[in-house]
């Protein structure tokens, strides 16, 4: 989920339709279109551009990101060392990749290219107990945050540095006790804050993470899994998509 302008984008899990639009303020249905060439898989992400007004789309299948053009709905592709997971746009309007290596022996990585060419600014090469990076995002002071886990592997939201080692993280062995996590598969950030809203899925719930990774305090208790979060700035909404094909939407 991710919105241009006054739209809110989804993007869907099947063929017939990869993407939904609604009016951000009511909720009305809008449109369905397709994206040429993508094939959505359960990991598959969007995020925009409000600069270029333009979505990003990983296409884990085929190894590369789709760009699509919100006022000309022109579409390219960008190739990307990796199968792409999570995406999300820097403070600078670079675009931030999590890739799982298709190689195993080799660490997983972040990569950011440029929003306007495609082109790989930096690769982050991950230390090694960072298994399946879901996702990451950069905040404004500039660090790196990562949500990963798969397994019987950690199951963390780590502070990483350019050296790709964790500085700092919260979660570590699965679980769903105070202070564990299971398959935490998304992020958003408020801004205004610096507060870390964390989709901890296989728990059911989302969790907030102080700008330190310290706990703050669980936003869901619900009864899906929770997988992908989107945090409006402007409405102060965050929207919650749900393994059941839902989304709900808090106030907060």
């Amino acid at each position: 989920m991710t919105s241009v302008d006054d739209e809110l984008f989804v993007l869907l899990y099947r063929d017939s339709g990869h993407m939904a639009v609604y009016s951000i303020g009511d909720y009305k249905l809008l449109l369905h279109f397709n994206v040429p060439g993508f094939t959505p898989n359960e990991h598959s992400d969007m995020t925009s551009c409000v600069r270029q007004k333009c979505l990003c789309i990983s296409d884990n299948f085929n190894e590369c990101i789709h760009r699509y053009d919100v006022a000309s709905r022109a579409t390219s592709k960008w190739s990307v060392p990796g199968r792409p997971l999570g995406l999300s746009v820097t403070p600078s309007c670079n675009l931030l990749v999590a890739c799982r290596c298709s190689d195993d022996d080799e660490p997983d990585k972040l990569v950011e290219l440029n929003s306007d060419s495609g082109e790989c600014v930096r690769e982050i090469a991950l230390q090694l107990d960072i298994q399946r990076p879901h996702h990451s995002v950069q905040l404004t002071t500039g660090q790196l945050v990562i949500c990963h886990g798969w397994l019987s592997g950690l199951h963390r939201v780590c502070v990483v540095g350019d050296d790709g080692n964790v500085t700092h993280s919260y979660g570590g062995e699965r679980g769903s006790a105070a202070g564990q996590l299971s398959y935490p598969y998304h992020l958003a950030v408020d801004e205004d804050s610096r507060f870390i809203f964390v989709a901890d899925s296989h728990n059911q719930r989302v969790v907030l993470l102080r700008p330190s990774l310290k706990f703050a305090r669980y936003l869901t208790d619900g009864s899906a899994h929770q997988q992908r979060l989107y945090f409006h700035q402007a409405t102060r909404r965050l929207y919650v998509g749900q393994s059941d094909g839902d989304v709900n939407v808090i106030q907060l």
